[in-house]
């Protein structure tokens, strides 16, 4: 399966009556990356009235309106966020107030146009994602290392020699796994040769 991330931080303005909505759209792999951006966005615009976000990581996701109207500023741009089927995605939209009121409707479309704006900025990367197993290779199966490598271009070993043979771990493209697996159980003469790490 492969997924797509944002592939650098994007950037998308929208005005209308005087207000002015600067976006931000960018990667976040955790809540921590987004928390940390919200930071230093609320840092670099101290005057703006609201700070309004929304993000998607794997299968969570959260937004606010930071004050304003219920429903007028996260959920729009978590909708934007949906249609984009990007993944670990986060959007921070920050509010100068113009001195018009938009209403919730001219709200909405506002933080959507900002959002979208910085969205398409973002522009889109793909990323494979990979598994990572224990593995314990004895000696007189340290061949299957070599077996592993012609299969799995993508595989990459780490780890060390040890009495018993070869104990480390065995990472790759996650939809190689299953002819690695195959290899391994095939060869392996009834013995556990790999298992999920304990850090998963």
């Amino acid at each position: 399966m492969v997924v797509f991330v944002p592939e650098r931080e994007g950037y998308g303005e929208h005005e209308d009556r005087g207000s002015r909505f600067l976006a931000y759209v960018f990667h976040a792999p955790e809540e921590e990356v987004f928390r940390a951006r919200l930071v230093e966005l609320k840092t670099e615009h101290p005057k703006a009235g609201h700070h309004c976000w929304a993000w998607r990581i794997g299968a969570a996701y959260r937004f606010n309106d930071d004050g304003e109207p219920g429903g007028t500023a996260g959920r729009p741009m978590m909708q934007v966020l949906e249609g984009s089927e990007l993944q670990d995605v986060a959007a921070i939209s920050v509010r100068y107030w113009g001195g018009t009121k938009l209403g919730t409707g001219g709200l909405a479309r506002a933080y959507s146009a900002s959002t979208a704006r910085a969205l398409e900025d973002a522009g889109r990367f793909e990323v494979v994602p990979r598994v990572r197993y224990s593995l314990s290779l004895p000696f007189p199966l340290l061949g299957l290392r070599t077996e592993i490598e012609a299969l799995c271009s993508s595989c990459d070993f780490q780890g060390h020699f040890c009495e018993q043979g070869w104990v480390g771990f065995l990472e790759m493209e996650e939809q190689q796994w299953s002819t690695c697996q195959k290899l391994l159980d095939e060869k392996s003469g009834g013995r556990q040769l790999w298992e999920l790490p304990a850090d998963g």
